[in-house]
């Protein structure tokens, strides 16, 4: 048997994405993390671009792991922004000349500098598979975006079928969701990376991070979930839907729905090289499992 999803382990509820007034958010840091322990989550990274933020700025008991957001645009098929989020990165990160001359120099650095690197926000910003799978590095990647999605811009919020793309081609990232906050007027406190590990210490969260021990949630909870046999199978807290997305156009068995599932189990098809599960409550909230290689 495979877990995917340790039951043993603790989970902890954290946001990776979010802007202040130390770049273009409309909250200073301080504010901004009291918000996100209000709203009971653990651990917080402020993302702000171009700038390593210290976590004694926010001055809270929230877990505040450094981060900074890079941005770039490059030309592939079409223009595309590729925005990096650097987490667990040192402050000293900006003062290398090369951090901004093209994503990958931008992913080395911030390994180099302690950190993780997790692609921001695919949909929203029209990258195609081609520019993901060439980035080496990347930790994970962000399956859901919330102020990518209105009213603040046009729904671009979702970008499974894009990393679906990705895993179907073998890059299989990790996923999360963040929220991106900007405005604080309805798109904090959303979205979340559910982490499983031992501590929520800066170790114990990046560690679980670069492992891959993660998950995306507005709500949902997976429990536990393992490969045994060719089954993969899942426990979550109630809800009315669970679909196993893969590689495969098509396969019986995917879609399950009914009133306040709390289990799950899919025969992986032959064909098939991954599989991943999302779960929705009755408030049509999500959450997405990271995609399992077969």
């Amino acid at each position: 048997m495979t877990l995917i999803i340790d039951p043993a382990l603790p989970q902890w509820k954290g946001n990776l994405h979010c802007h202040t007034t130390l770049s273009d958010g409309l909250l200073p840091p301080r504010e901004a993390a009291a918000l996100y322990q209000a709203a009971g989550y653990d651990f917080l990274a402020i993302t702000d671009h171009r700038r390593v933020t210290d976590p004694a700025e926010a001055e809270t008991d929230l877990l505040l792991i450094p981060g900074i957001e890079l941005d770039y645009r490059v030309m592939g098929r079409h223009m595309q922004a590729v925005h990096i989020l650097g987490i667990g990165v040192d402050g000293r990160l900006m003062d290398e000349p090369q951090v901004m001359a093209d994503p990958q120099q931008g992913i080395d650095l911030i390994r180099s500098h302690g950190g993780l690197a997790i692609f921001a926000h695919p949909a929203w910003s029209l990258s195609t598979p081609e520019t993901i799978e060439a980035l080496r590095g990347i930790s994970a990647a962000e399956i859901y975006n919330h102020v990518s999605d209105a009213p603040w811009n046009a729904p671009r919020g979702d970008s499974s079928l894009i990393l679906d793309e990705c895993f179907a081609d073998g890059c299989l990232l990790p996923v999360v969701a963040g929220d991106d906050a900007h405005h604080y007027n309805g798109d904090q406190c959303h979205s979340a990376v559910i982490v499983c590990a031992e501590a929520c210490t800066r170790e114990g969260i990046l560690s679980a991070l670069a492992q891959g021990h993660v998950y995306a949630s507005q709500g949902p909870r997976i429990t536990d979930m393992c490969l045994e046999d060719g089954v993969l199978s899942l426990s979550c807290s109630p809800c009315r839907q669970i679909v196993f997305y893969s590689n495969m156009f098509y396969g019986r068995g995917r879609v399950l729905t009914g009133a306040d599932m709390t289990r799950a189990a899919y025969r992986v098809q032959p064909a098939e090289t991954f599989v991943r599960v999302e779960i929705m409550d009755e408030q049509g909230l999500r959450a997405w499992s990271s995609p399992v290689r077969l």
